[in-house]
């Protein structure tokens, strides 16, 4: 038969009190009940605890070793019990996060602000990606977020927002007091694009094919904030997700709609095949609110910048 945790906490009671009564008072039990669990704690670790005079039971050495040992594990258990109850209530953990540049400056850093100031003692682990799909079936992350569109059946991917697409200049570009872009305004422009393996690379390619207009091609980036960068010096032109230059990042850059319009979507990425971690989940929850405010203009939104919800959201939100 093995020891039970009830042997184990009469028998600190009993060493601590120093008698039967006294140590049956404090777990509540009968004298006859403590004697019977105290004695059943010898015959299961078969030694000898107790000498018995005159009805007494007087501690033997190996009994004073073992208490200081049975302690040592009741106070390791409970350790092991606070720390669950920091986990249940969000004060202590791990959240690791990997994000692609663009949403990571922006909306998840807006996010991950709120989330730390909420859970002081929640470590956050941050990784920036131009491949955050694959990361994330490949590295011990909690969730993801990227504009790419990955798919695979390991992956939980869940849309956030949709957004459509900017033209971006230089703020003495001719074209930067313009209320909207097309195509044939870019003709014989200094062009950035994306690099050419790259979805919004062909979108954009395909609709300036479409429309028979010619961009000098010179400089590929991998993501908008390098696009940004470079027409903020006045090397060209691009056109980009909106975030970027949402919180003007970029002070000599003005972003322009584009039209066509080419849509970009946020999306979440976690493995489907992992428990959704509480903490992943409650920061998700203020990253969605924060798109909320963002959709229906509770946070600073410029007029050029229009948020859309997956029909999800709109539904949970409705």
């Amino acid at each position: 038969m093995r020891i039970t945790h009830r042997q184990l906490e009469a028998f600190i009671q009993f060493m601590e009190t120093g008698t039967v009564t006294a140590a049956a008072e404090r777990m509540y039990v009968t004298q006859p009940a403590m004697s019977k669990m105290l004695a059943g704690l010898e015959l299961d670790l078969d030694l000898a605890l107790f000498h018995r005079e005159k009805r007494r039971l007087i501690p033997t050495d190996e009994a004073r070793m073992l208490y200081n040992e049975v302690r040592r594990l009741f106070a390791s258990l409970a350790d092991v019990e606070r720390f669950a109850r920091d986990l249940r209530e969000f004060r202590t953990g791990e959240l690791r996060l990997i994000t692609a540049a663009t949403i990571g400056h922006t909306l998840v850093a807006d996010a991950l602000a709120e989330f730390s100031r909420e859970n002081p003692q929640v470590d956050i682990l941050m990784d920036m990606s131009s491949n955050v799909g694959p990361d994330v079936l490949a590295a011990n992350v909690d969730i993801g977020f990227s504009v790419t569109q990955f798919q695979h059946p390991a992956l939980r991917i869940e849309p956030l927002l949709h957004a459509s697409s900017v033209c971006v200049v230089p703020r003495d570009h001719p074209l930067a007091g313009r209320s909207r872009i097309g195509p044939k305004d870019l003709e014989g422009e200094e062009f950035i694009s994306f690099s050419r393996d790259s979805r919004m690379r062909h979108i954009t390619d395909g609709v300036f094919e479409q429309h028979r207009v010619s961009r000098k091609m010179r400089i590929e980036v991998f993501v908008s904030a390098e696009a940004n960068a470079l027409v903020s010096r006045g090397v060209g032109v691009a056109i980009v997700e909106p975030l970027g230059v949402r919180q003007e990042f970029w002070r000599d850059v003005v972003a322009i709609p584009f039209d066509p319009a080419i849509e970009f979507t946020f999306s979440s990425f976690r493995p489907r095949d992992r428990v959704a971690s509480p903490l992943a989940n409650r920061f998700l929850n203020i990253l969605k609110r924060h798109i909320r405010d963002m959709h229906d203009g509770v946070s600073n939104r410029p007029d050029w910048m229009e948020v859309r919800l997956p029909r999800r959201a709109r539904e949970e939100a409705g």
